[in-house]
């Protein structure tokens, strides 16, 4: 024993010399983290930085320490806050809480919070003492009050029901808690407020006068009704709308319904209403479950109804009337629902019956219809003939040529005096038209045919086919007023509204079996004039011939011209003779559609193509082409595409000779010199001695614009002599002072009277001159002397 002492002095000295002693190898602090971080990086140690950086900490520890502060914090701590207290980064301590959560079940990890057992026990507490002093509390209520999530509440709160929580939770709505002595006092207010009410009262109304919970109040109810202990019903289920009606008033109010109902055959949305029957609809049904009903918008009818609008319906049809059924139901009945009852009786009778609506009440039989349409048939045939008779075939016609009318006369009125003038004379020389002599051109023309169609008799679908293409005219037979006021003349006891929808109904089949009265009187017409129609086509041959001539002998007259001016004048023969021969092939062949026009010289540029649109397409592109070429420079282009026109359209055309040539242009300077014999307008005379001089020298016939007379004196300088060429110069500059000083005159009006006095003295001289001179240029003409070129 005394040994082991010993040894044990020993060991102590030992030590005492070992803590007194001095270090002879010490770590330094950085060495100490070297090898702290060797061995973290190794996983042989695990440990966390704290946020300073001036210690580790195991995670056993940031657990220990998590425990302890939700602990201190009575069962409820944020993770947030954890950081400030234990000094480690945030993401370790959420990784420490998910374990802490994982590996113990009474903590649960709520909204970033640590929440246990102890504190859900205590929270629970405190909301029986709350619900025990209100008699209920809503989860609503508690989430705001302590931060919490429902659905979380209402497990927890769940589990501590009648524990620690002496209460239950509402079935129908899980968001309120409530104790029995609150449902036992609800329900006796209930029983009480609902037996003294004898009369239908909404619900919503009783909730927000006596504050009662709304789901608690229609549970209560549904109980007590089902029970027995109310006597009434709620209608209208558990809505804003819900009504609840006492059994002394439902018996009253059904027996109501049921004496309306047997006497009159209906019932009224209204008066239900009225009643305090919030869904008629559905209260009809129910009431009426084995009666067969028709409901309507704002009403339902019995059978007995039905039955009797249909026997009068039917009766009216099959003796071809008309009726108005709003005469045989109760005035109370609105058009719409009017309208709804007879469109159900007349989808009963639809396969045996041939009736038509109007108005919405009343039927109309296809008799009564066909006998309407029949007071038209002679008016019909009559007007149908007349218009034949006035104007025969007129589809182009009257609305085009106003319109074209419209424009021309606002063109004219743009041109000043000048033009107007020179426009007599190019009318005068483009009116001449050629006799026809023995050798003459021959022109045969036939009438053109759709290429490649049927007998319309036997390929019904090509004739529509080819009207589809081919559209016919229409032709206006009465306005809806018309044909509403005949009506009113033959059926005096049809109401306003029938009449006018009549009308409405009538007018287009009417409009169409005028068209083929229309067609047919066309029809008969040209049958029964077969010499009146081969004397047309001679007519049509005789003039396209002379036109034809013309526009040759101009053209060749038109060469002798420079570039300029020999455009100018191919662009005035374009617009007026080749127009007119266009028009008159235009006219043509329009007629075999039922579309012409008296006078083919009317037709306009706007009309050639609503022709165009309505020609078969075999026909079209060449008119194309010639309508076309009516906008271009060129007559021999223009003669090109006539040539194509007239061989698609069957018109032959053989060459003339030099005798029907010279005939034509002896007729042509003859009808120039009539003219100029009579004119006594300056520009005029002007015009038509330059163009007579002209044909003279060069043995061609000239149709030119007034603009181009300058022009033509200038071609006659050394092919007449120079006296008159001098004295033609001189009356043109004459004719010209005399246009510039009408024209300054007409723009200014009043002015200055000394200066208007002048210009007057001025334009007197020049009239006088123009006067003594005028009767010389004629002489040019009408008394040419030897030593002038003659026509040989």
């Amino acid at each position: 024993m005394a040994a082991a002492w010993e040894e044990i002095r020993r060991l102590a000295a030992d030590f005492q010399r070992a803590q007194f002693a001095e270090v002879a190898h010490r770590l330094s602090e950085r060495n100490c983290i070297e090898i702290v971080t060797k061995l973290i990086a190794e996983k042989q140690l695990e440990v966390v930085h704290t946020l300073d950086g001036k210690e580790y900490v195991t995670p056993a520890q940031i657990s220990r320490e998590i425990r302890d502060e939700l602990h201190v914090s009575g069962g409820r701590v944020n993770i947030v806050d954890l950081q400030q207290v234990i000094n480690v980064d945030l993401l370790h301590i959420e990784n420490r809480a998910n374990d802490i959560v994982k590996s113990e079940k009474t903590i649960q990890l709520v909204l970033g919070q640590l929440i246990n057992q102890s504190y859900l026990d205590q929270l629970a507490e405190e909301i029986n003492d709350k619900l025990q002093e209100t008699g209920q509390v809503t989860i609503s209520e508690l989430c705001k009050a302590y931060d919490l999530p429902g659905d979380f509440l209402i497990q927890a709160l769940s589990r501590r029901l009648g524990r620690i929580i002496h209460g239950q939770l509402d079935q129908e709505n899980r968001g309120v808690i409530f104790t029995e002595a609150f449902v036992s006092r609800h329900r006796a207010r209930i029983r009480g407020l609902f037996t003294a009410i004898t009369r239908p009262t909404p619900v919503s109304t009783l909730i927000t006068r006596y504050g009662f919970q709304e789901h608690l109040l229609y549970s209560v109810l549904e109980e007590l009704v089902n029970t027995g202990r109310l006597k009434g019903t709620v209608v209208g289920g558990r809505q804003d709308k819900a009504v609840f009606v006492p059994d002394i008033y439902a018996r009253t109010q059904s027996n109501w319904v049921d004496s309306f109902f047997k006497q009159n055959g209906y019932l009224e949305f209204d008066a239900l209403y009225r009643l305090g029957i919030p869904d008629p609809a559905g209260y009809i049904k129910k009431r009426f479950k084995s009666t067969q009903l028709l409901f309507l918008r704002a009403a339902c009818v019995g059978q007995e109804i039905v039955d009797q609008v249909e026997a009068s319906v039917e009766e009216a049809i099959s003796s071809g009337n008309w009726i108005d059924i709003a005469t045989l139901l109760p005035s109370s009945l609105s058009v719409e629902d009017t309208g709804i009852l007879l469109q159900q009786v007349m989808r009963s009778l639809r396969k045996n019956s041939s009736g038509l609506v109007f108005s919405d009440t009343i039927v109309v039989s296809e008799k009564f219809l066909s006998s309407c349409a029949d007071l038209f048939s002679d008016t019909m045939q009559q007007k149908a003939e007349k218009e034949m008779k006035s104007n025969p075939v007129n589809l182009i016609t009257e609305e085009d040529l106003k319109q074209a009318s419209g424009l021309e006369n606002s063109y004219a009125n743009k041109k000043d005096k000048k033009d107007e003038r020179r426009k007599k004379a190019t009318e005068g020389s483009g009116s001449v038209r050629g006799g026809g002599g023995g050798n003459a051109r021959e022109i045969k023309i036939k009438k053109t045919k759709k290429k490649g169609r049927k007998d319309a008799d036997s390929d019904e679908e090509s004739q529509a086919t080819s009207t589809g293409r081919n559209k016919q005219p229409e032709f206006p037979f009465m306005s809806q007023e018309e044909i509403q006021d005949v009506l009113k003349a033959h059926m005096q006891d049809c109401p306003e509204e029938l009449i006018t929808e009549l009308a409405e109904h009538l007018i287009r089949p009417l409009t169409k079996t005028y068209q083929e009265v229309v067609r047919s009187v066309f029809t008969s017409s040209t049958s029964s004039s077969g010499a009146s129609r081969r004397q047309t086509m001679k007519d049509l041959q005789e003039e396209f011939s002379n036109l034809y001539n013309n526009i040759r002998l101009f053209e060749k007259g038109t060469k002798h011209f420079t570039d300029e001016t020999q455009t100018n004048l191919a662009k005035h023969l374009l617009k007026t003779v080749c127009t007119d021969i266009t028009n008159l092939i235009f006219n043509f062949l329009a007629s075999d559609s039922m579309m012409t026009t008296e006078n083919y010289s009317t037709i306009t540029n706007e009309v050639r193509t609503k022709i165009l649109g309505k020609l078969p397409e075999d026909t079209k592109g060449p008119l194309t082409k010639l309508h076309t070429s009516l906008n271009g420079k060129s007559i021999e282009d223009f003669l090109s595409c006539l040539d194509s026109a007239v061989d698609i359209c069957g018109i032959m055309v053989k060459k003339g000779d030099k005798k029907k040539e010279r005939q034509v242009l002896f007729q042509h300077r003859q009808a120039l010199i009539e003219q100029l014999k009579v004119t006594e307008d300056p520009a005029l005379v002007l015009h038509l001695t330059s163009v007579l001089l002209f044909q003279f020298t060069t043995h061609c016939m000239l149709h030119a614009p007034g603009r181009s007379v300058p022009q033509i004196i200038n071609f006659l300088s050394g092919k007449i002599p120079e006296d008159q060429h001098s004295l033609l110069v001189k009356y043109q500059g004459l004719v010209v002072k005399q246009l510039i000083s009408q024209t300054k005159k007409t723009e200014q009006g009043d002015g200055d009277t000394t200066d208007n006095l002048e210009e007057e003295e001025g334009a007197d001289a020049i009239r006088k001159e123009l006067q003594e001179i005028t009767t010389s240029i004629k002489d040019l003409v009408l008394r040419p002397r030897k030593s002038s070129v003659t026509e040989e």
